[in-house]
């Protein structure tokens, strides 16, 4: 997912910069494209962040650049410990896994999956030409789309993650050493299952979509290239 998005970033602003030739106006067509999934992601820390009880200032919706990196939104929070600080930095995976597993529901892509995992082809190609008659099913697929790209957790979110991770592992070790050995019940089990279920269903929904994407944008950037006679180098 991280190397999908990385690549639909870079060649998305470079299709638009071929497509306008100017680098601001490839830029605001980025962040149009991508604006549902930063609307998410942002406000997705500031709910998790309130309902933590951390203090929240200005939420800001709009394209800058800082340091050399290209900013679509931020938020705001205030200073709080590890443990907190590293939810609110996780919340845009968890909506935005929500989000995904929502959707695809919604246009009964779980069973595509379970066809294609069976090799039911016939079914599974009569299944896909039923979902794409729905009335709304492309505009869920780019909502899909913009809020999947948008909800892994930026550098920022990631850093209270490493002191929390470190504690854990050295309480986790210290336990085993004494010789715990934690036996997991069967609701327990269960659930565990169950929410990696999930998290496979959504992750590889969303990968499925951005390898499409990816395909569409290369292509697209190649036939413009071609009768432009300009190539952009990332």
């Amino acid at each position: 997912m991280l190397l999908l998005r990385r690549w639909l970033e870079a060649h998305v602003q470079g299709l638009a910069y071929l497509l306008t030739g100017h680098r601001t106006m490839a830029q605001w067509i980025f962040f149009v494209l991508f604006l549902p999934g930063v609307l998410v992601h942002e406000l997705s820390h500031w709910l998790v962040a309130k309902l933590l009880g951390v203090r929240t200032g200005r939420l800001e919706i709009w394209p800058r650049w800082q340091k050399g990196v290209l900013w679509l939104g931020s938020v705001q929070v205030g200073h709080a410990d590890p443990l907190r600080s590293s939810l609110i930095g996780l919340a845009p995976l968890v909506t935005g896994s929500l989000a995904a597993a929502a959707i695809g529901t919604h246009l009964h892509l779980d069973a595509l999956g379970d066809l294609a995992i069976r090799g039911n082809w016939h079914a599974f190609w009569l299944a896909l030409g039923t979902s794409a008659r729905l009335p709304d099913f492309w505009l869920w697929v780019y909502l899909l789309f913009a809020i999947a790209n948008r909800m892994l957790p930026s550098p920022a979110d990631r850093k209270p993650w490493r002191p929390l991770l470190i504690f854990i592992a050295l309480v986790t070790l210290a336990l085993l050493l004494s010789g715990w050995t934690p036996e997991l019940s069967d609701n327990a089990r269960a659930w565990l299952r169950e929410a990696v279920h999930f998290l496979i269903y959504a992750m590889t929904l969303i990968v499925v979509i951005d390898l499409i994407a990816a395909i569409l944008v290369a292509v697209l950037e190649t036939l413009v290239s071609v009768l432009k006679q300009q190539r952009v180098v990332y």
